[in-house]
């Protein structure tokens, strides 16, 4: 039907394309937010260096960053912490992820991680346009975005922060979010750091 207009096709082939990755992605977050929260994932607690968990994390998001214009500004200490390593990594990526997306271009989103007694508290921090205070408690549900349209324009699904808070529970710890309207967001959580 569309071979005498190539541009329309793949115009149409990129949208099923695009639409496909974030259906796949949905799909994948529901599962592992079913599994978090079955308690079917056993965390492999280690040993891990709290520097190089971060350091590995920025990598990750550096490109993404950099596409959004937006710079990661870490300096978190080398600590020991007891925990699954890949969940944590899982939600930090998550959490940067977001405060990049929400981010104005050419600014700066902060990570960083600080020792208190038995536990590590891990804050990401951006200048983005922040969140509602009726939104505060809720932004952690699932499918819970503050703007629906966000989904489609970010690319999100609405599980990432459930999936985050059910890793941070599973670990014994507590996520929380303080924001201000234009301002910008800080997510933190703690991780018990003990064995």
């Amino acid at each position: 039907v569309l071979a005498n207009q190539p541009e329309v096709a793949q115009h149409m082939l990129n949208i099923a394309s695009s639409d496909t990755e974030r259906l796949v992605r949905l799909v994948n977050d529901i599962l592992d937010l079913e599994r978090l929260e079955s308690n079917n994932v056993t965390l492999n607690r280690q040993w891990s260096d709290t520097a190089e968990i971060c350091q590995q994390v920025i990598e990750m998001m550096e490109a993404i960053a950099a596409k959004s214009q937006i710079e990661i500004i870490s300096n978190v200490p080398s600590q020991q912490i007891f925990a699954d390593r890949d969940r944590l990594i899982q939600t930090l990526v998550n959490l940067l992820s977001n405060a990049v997306k929400f981010s104005m271009p050419h600014s700066q989103v902060y990570l960083e991680v600080e020792a208190i007694t038995d536990e590590m508290i891990f804050r990401v921090r951006d200048h983005g346009r922040g969140i509602p205070e009726s939104n505060l408690e809720s932004i952690f549900e699932r499918f819970n975005q503050v703007d629906a349209s966000d989904s489609r324009q970010m690319g999100g699904t609405g599980l990432g922060l459930a999936i985050c808070r059910s890793i941070v529970q599973q670990h014994g710890g507590k996520i929380w979010v303080e924001s201000v309207l234009n301002q910008g967001s800080t997510f933190s959580f703690t991780i018990p750091n003990r064995i």
